[in-house]
């Protein structure tokens, strides 16, 4: 059976436009299927844990974003025989884009329909403060957390969306908070033996797939079934000016020649901040921490990408 969890909301509640021809097709290939709409925030959550747990090898598609791909893996039971598909609507679908999904709505159900491809991928893990989440992209703390908290309660991105700009929603907050964000102190342990200390530390993000922010290539060779993740670290004698001419190139990966930009992998990862920050998963916010901890499940998650 496969169910498709559906996000009205999601591209400024333009999702909803795609299901007439997603049902009809559905019926054309007589697919046995069931529709759930999502209702409120954390909804698709609930509706991924029903259904896995009802029918451990259903494939559950989601019709939606970033977001609630984030929301469906963290209610997903059953890891081992359940199947993701993502029909992509979203502003930014950097786990699509990350995955090499089709990213038109017509192939990519094609795809689930007769899939030919599926990777098995890594997902992280991170805890903070009692609370534990999984993520499929990427989780960050600091700066690009704060851009991602700033957007999602900003009328720009739904501006952006309705003139198909959405991917522009970050670019256009981060470049101001360049200017604003107040970087500070970080203690970075790797693995629990290897420390790193940092005076002025922007963010650090770890990524579990290439691509986060709307379209940002981060880190070129990351790969999501490698048991490793990518840190990218902006911090100690990057300046402001850099970082404002690194976020355009970061779109085709060229801000990696930057000195001052660093990378480093590992399998776990603990930050310790000066004081509570921004903290985010998938762009989805986490709140504020000062003590973060990101661990690997590797190869948990099956995945239709073609």
């Amino acid at each position: 059976m496969d169910y498709f969890i559906l996000n009205p909301k999601a591209h400024s509640s333009q999702s909803t436009l795609l299901w007439p021809a997603i049902h009809q097709r559905l019926h054309q290939t007589a697919t046995p299927y069931k529709v759930c709409a999502t209702e409120y925030e954390g909804h698709a959550t609930v509706l991924a844990r029903d259904i896995s747990e009802n029918d451990p090898d259903a494939t559950i598609v989601v019709v939606g974003g970033d977001g609630s791909v984030h929301e469906v893996i963290n209610g997903l039971t059953h890891l081992d025989t359940v199947k993701l598909g993502v029909i992509p609507h979203g502003s930014g679908n950097d786990f699509v884009n990350g995955l090499h999904i089709p990213t038109d709505p017509e192939f990519a159900l094609n795809a689930i329909l007769s899939p030919r491809k599926m990777k098995r991928i890594d997902l992280g893990c991170l805890e903070a403060d009692g609370k534990k989440s999984l993520f499929g992209v990427s989780c960050g703390i600091g700066m690009d957390a704060s851009i991602c908290e700033e957007a999602l309660s900003s009328p720009i991105k739904d501006t952006l969306n309705e003139v198909h700009l959405g991917q522009m929603t970050y670019g256009t907050i981060g470049a101001r908070q360049v200017v604003t964000y107040e970087p500070g102190p970080m203690k970075v342990r790797l693995d629990g033996e290897r420390i790193f200390t940092y005076k002025d530390m922007f963010f650090l993000t770890v990524m579990n797939l290439k691509y986060e922010g709307g379209g940002l290539e981060l880190v070129p060779w990351a790969r999501p079934d490698d048991g490793i993740l990518d840190i990218f670290v902006c911090g100690d004698g990057l300046t402001r000016a850099e970082l404002v001419s690194a976020i355009p190139l970061a779109r085709k990966g060229l801000h990696v020649r930057y000195p001052h930009i660093h990378f480093v992998k590992c399998k776990t990862v603990e930050v310790i901040a000066d004081k509570k920050r921004p903290v985010h998963l998938d762009g989805e916010s986490f709140g504020l921490h000062s003590k973060i901890r990101v661990t690997l499940l590797p190869r948990a998650l099956n995945v239709i990408t073609g």
